[in-house]
């Protein structure tokens, strides 16, 4: 038969009824075996009670009292103040020491305790041994408080000498120091000599060879107050540290002018501190010894506990053995036919128990439970988990069905998820719809943003390019009458005054020429720029900042100026010529500038008119702007006193289309279209704003901003 059939066949109900039966005729048997043995035993109990029990517990009682006596006066000992003290307990505790002995000669003779021969002469032989290191160590205390005593009073006298000779030195150095004399009775020394570094570091070096000199004395002082060996190894080091700090403070003094009489003393403080006999060993050898004294009193504790319970054990053994050779005694009879009666009931309980908890508990119980949850499950309730107990036939049929369970489980959880797949599938292409129509949707509406932003700005740029054309027109009519001028000076008969009229006129016509020339460069950057709006494109390019944004802020205010009746706006510009050129998308970055500043004169415009048709007419809108170069950063601050934005909405303002204007007025989208392209170019777009008072948009771009530039046109072409 194999391994695995006879795991088998032992876990088979059958088997275990079997045994069960078997069990329960086996202990009658064992139950009868006792008691006629228990028979056998009267005659020898109470013999063993009057020859050995009794005796035994006399000569116990004896040594547990001798035990308890040298146990008390064991701490007498270490609390002994002197020498004589010592003697005369140690008199005391040799007196109860011979008793102990006597009484455990007696109780070991009788040879009837071997079990606890051993273990009670190795505890007597502990205690009297300990006794006795106890007396030694006393006396070596003794030897090591005198030394201590010697060595504290010659620290003490080393430690006023020190000061005796030291303090004077440095309170000599520090009056020579700060006011030139080296004594009262001479004159002043020269200022470059008493006030030089080799004066005053003398002075330093003096005042730190007393700080290293107290901390040494103060930590050989501490000694005496700790009780942990580790502790004293720290203040050793502490103590090495600072005469260390002593020997390098000494070698930056001329010893021989200042310090001759003092070197000596210093190295007497090495000594108490490292040298033979020094205090730290002192007090290790004291704490060593205290130690030693503590486990050896916990020792005598620990034995005398020992010997306690051994001899109870033995007192306990003898009056166990006594009072169970009387019962024996007394009731041999009665107590085998009630033994017998017992284990004939215990017999029919048992057979009982076996019907009742094994067959009808272990058995039926769980058949009904796995019958329940076969039916719950044909019902379709797979959740609920098959439990299964023990390692028999029920038990197999458990993990079966707990098997089929799972797979069932399986199968569903399968077909859940082949559902759900399809179903993301189906979710997936309908969001891809939906996405490229959103993109879609947000190209036009960019675009027209785009547009409704070139709309307002075309008044302004209307009023930026009259002002070229007309300086244009202008200097064209007086290149003519300069030209006239010119055909008029060619009848001039003096030769030199004709050529130098010539040069003052080809002069002049050349400056307008230039002016023409720049003005009408100036109307086309305009048109171009309002072009590559219109058309959303963009490259980017090196272009000066302040440029750039005073531009760009005038076409705001033309704009302004152009469809709203009646505003205006006091411009302060404060440009960093530090600032310099910056690689940027100027048209977009144009935008920023546009969106910002026509928001801020639609603030400043709204507040006014309030505050007129409230009756105040003092306000004067104004804008400041302000550029700032910052390490690597450029800074462009657009600041206005309109109403101001509250904390509620200044959350909100770069949310796209969210607008706190009219719907014919805005679109929302200029300030997350501004907050998007400063992000593009590396940089953070910022507002602070007071209700009633200010609003101010901060933009802040690196110096260098291609890497964010060429990332994004990256992103957005992937």
């Amino acid at each position: 038969m194999t391994k695995g059939s006879t795991i088998i066949s032992v876990n088979k109900l059958s088997t275990q009824l079997y045994a069960a039966i078997f069990v329960t005729v086996l202990i009658t048997i064992i139950a009868v075996i006792i008691a006629w043995l228990s028979f056998e035993r009267v005659g020898e109990a109470q013999q063993k009670v009057n020859n050995v029990s009794l005796p035994e517990m006399i000569s116990a009682f004896g040594l547990a009292r001798t035990n308890s006596a040298l146990s008390a006066a064991a701490p007498r000992l270490t609390t002994a103040q002197n020498e004589i003290d010592l003697e005369n307990v140690s008199e005391e505790i040799d007196t109860y020491v011979g008793e102990f002995e006597r009484n455990l000669e007696n109780l070991l003779t009788m040879g009837n305790n071997r079990d606890f021969e051993n273990s009670l002469t190795e505890s007597a032989r502990e205690l009297t041994h300990n006794i006795d290191e106890i007396e030694s160590l006393m006396k070596e205390t003794f030897v090591l408080r005198g030394k201590s005593e010697k060595f504290n009073i010659s620290v003490n006298r080393l430690e006023q000498t020190i000061r005796t000779d030291l303090l004077p030195l440095i309170d000599s150095q520090f009056f020579y120091v700060m006011t030139g004399y080296e004594s009262l009775d001479q004159g002043i020394g020269d200022p470059d000599i008493y006030r030089s570094e080799k004066e005053i570091n003398l002075f330093r070096h003096l005042a730190n060879l007393e700080k290293e000199v107290n901390i040494a004395i103060q930590v050989l002082a501490s000694t005496a107050t700790l009780n942990d060996a580790a502790l004293i190894d720290v203040l050793r080091d502490q103590f090495e540290s600072s005469y260390d700090g002593i020997q390098r403070t000494l070698k930056e003094i001329d010893r021989g002018s200042v310090l001759e009489d003092t070197l000596p003393l210093f190295d007497a403080l090495n000594l108490y501190g490292s040298g033979e006999g020094n205090g730290f060993q002192l007090r290790i050898d004291e704490i060593r010894i205290q130690n030693r004294l503590v486990e050896l009193l916990q020792q005598n504790r620990i034995i005398s506990a020992r010997l306690v319970n051994q001899v109870e054990a033995i007192v306990s053994n003898s009056n166990e053995q006594a009072n169970i050779a009387i019962e024996e005694a007394n009731a041999t009879v009665s107590a085998a036919n009630r033994l017998l009666l017992i284990l004939a009931i215990a017999s029919v309980v048992l057979a009982f128990l076996i019907a009742w908890l094994f067959v009808g508990k272990h058995i039926l119980k769980r058949l009904e439970e796995l019958s329940i949850r076969m039916r719950t499950m044909a019902k379709g309730d797979l959740d609920e988990e098959v439990v299964v107990k023990g390692k028999d036939e029920i038990a197999e049929m458990a993990e079966a069905l707990e098997v089929f369970r799972k797979n069932s489980l399986e199968v569903q959880r399968l077909n859940l998820v082949e559902e759900l797949a399809e179903e993301v599938v189906s979710k997936n292409q309908e969001l891809e719809k939906v996405l490229e129509e959103l993109q879609k949707a947000q190209n036009q509406i960019v675009m027209r943003e785009k547009l409704a932003a070139l709309g307002e700005l075309t008044a302004g740029v209307a009023h930026e390019i009259k002002n070229p054309l007309n300086f244009v027109k202008n200097f064209s009519e007086a290149s003519l009458e300069l030209i006239d001028e010119l055909e008029e000076a060619t009848e001039i008969e003096d030769h030199e005054e004709l050529i130098e009229e010539i040069k003052d006129l080809a002069s002049i016509i050349k400056e307008n020429l230039e002016k023409i020339v720049s003005h009408g460069s100036r109307a086309d950057r305009i048109v171009h720029d309002m072009l590559s709006m219109g058309r959303g494109e963009g490259q980017a390019q090196k272009v000066p900042i302040n440029q750039l944004v005073d531009e760009h802020a005038k076409l705001a205010y033309h704009s302004s100026r152009a469809t709203t009746e009646g505003f205006n706006v006091h411009i302060v510009s404060e440009f960093d010529p530090n600032v310099g050129e910056v690689v940027v998308i100027p048209m977009d970055f144009g935008r920023v500038i546009l969106n910002i500043v026509t928001n801020a004169c639609y603030a400043t415009h709204k507040k006014r008119v309030e505050l007129e048709a409230d009756g105040n007419p003092d306000y004067h809108p104004e804008l400041k702007i302000k550029t700032l170069r910052v390490d690597n950063m450029i800074q462009i601050m657009i600041r206005d006193n309109g109403d101001g934005i509250p904390d509620e909405i200044k959350e909100k303002i770069f949310n796209p289309f969210f607008t706190t204007k009219p719907t014919d007025e805005g679109t929302g989208l200029g300030l997350a279209m501004s907050n998007d392209i400063v992000r593009e170019h590396g940089g953070t777009l910022s507002v602070k704003s007071q209700v009633g008072k200010f609003t101010e948009f901060t933009i802040e771009i690196p110096e260098d901003t291609q890497v964010h530039l060429y990332e994004n046109n990256e992103e957005n072409s992937n």
